[in-house]
């Protein structure tokens, strides 16, 4: 009994340390995203014609510092968009409406159309992207730049440095990447 105990801590500390070790990071290249969208349909940043790069914003329905992030990250959107470099929005709990009824795709598309987001909301499938990225909160931002075998991670953090919505952000991290970016 303790060998098989001792064997099921290895192999749950081995799978721990295997998907903590496959997290890309800041200078990596991510090949390529495909997620299903709140309409129904598969998103894939490969397919997706004049653009420069993507911010990809990881956001739930029910997280208070996502809904206070709203208006910010379409902000964000609207005015990167033009410039090569729209929001991408992905729901980490997306795919699993037993275990988080009130953050799946049926309350990310209610969300998307009374918020009327313009950019999509992809549902992550069993945490593929959000572990690949290493994302533990939200809202998280990647920044990412086309290149020619993928997207290079250039920024993955927070949006800015204040979560008070009635507040100004002193720092606007996400801006400040792309800014440089669009900007060479």
């Amino acid at each position: 009994m303790r060998r098989f105990i001792f064997t099921i801590c290895l192999l749950a500390s081995l799978a721990a340390v295997t998907r903590a070790q496959k997290a890309l990071t800041v200078g990596k290249v991510l090949p390529n995203l495909a997620l299903i969208n709140t309409s129904g349909n598969l998103y894939e940043l490969n397919a997706q014609k004049n653009v420069k790069g993507f911010i990809l914003v990881f956001m739930t329905p029910t997280c208070d510092h996502c809904r206070a992030y709203e208006s910010r990250i379409v902000a964000l959107d609207k005015k990167y968009k033009v410039k090569g470099f729209p929001i991408v929005a992905i729901g980490p709990y997306g795919d699993d409406p037993i275990k988080y009824p009130l953050d799946a795709l049926p309350e990310m598309k209610k969300l998307a159309i009374e918020r009327g987001f313009k950019f999509p909301y992809l549902s992550d499938d069993h945490f593929k992207y959000t572990w690949m990225l290493g994302i533990k909160t939200t809202p998280t931002a990647v920044v990412l730049q086309k290149q020619s075998n993928g997207y290079l991670i250039k920024y993955i953090g927070r949006i800015d440095d204040e979560q008070n919505e009635k507040l100004k952000p002193k720092n606007k991290f996400v801006e400040q990447v792309v800014d440089k970016m669009v900007h060479w």
